[in-house]
């Protein structure tokens, strides 16, 4: 598996935060409508639920993506070997974490670098890799 493969979940996260906030945003607008002063069947509220309906179904497919994702870079995951590149592995592209943040939870005095060219490493050698 490619370190871009492996990097989709964090960008179906991304998105699925950015659809969260675009479906909060039109959902304060319409609740700053009073709807019992609109006449019944409003095409402009109409309109604006519509939208939100639509951004909620994106919200579900991408959440679903994710999940999807998630499972697949996981099964991968659980088939590496080394159980130190494992876990590195774990850390940043399940549990999203920094290089600076996987290289504490590691230990023995590895910083960054070494860590992320591990990973790099590994994945440059790897037979799955594409």
């Amino acid at each position: 598996m490619s370190e871009k493969e492996l990097s989709k979940y964090y960008y179906l996260k991304k998105e699925i935060k950015d659809l969260e906030e675009r479906i909060e945003t039109l959902g304060n607008g319409v609740g700053s409508i009073k709807i019992s002063d609109m006449p019944k069947g409003s095409p402009k509220i109409s309109s604006i639920e519509e939208k939100i309906v639509e951004l909620k179904e994106k919200w579900i497919n991408a959440r679903v993506s994710a999940l999807e994702e998630y499972l697949r870079i996981e099964t991968y995951i659980n088939s590496i070997e080394d159980i130190e590149i494992r876990l590195i592995a774990r850390y940043r592209y399940l549990d999203l974490l920094s290089w600076e943040q996987i290289a504490l939870k590691i230990g023995k005095g590895q910083d960054r670098t070494t860590v992320s060219k591990k990973m790099r490493s590994f994945l440059d050698n790897s037979p799955n890799s594409h």
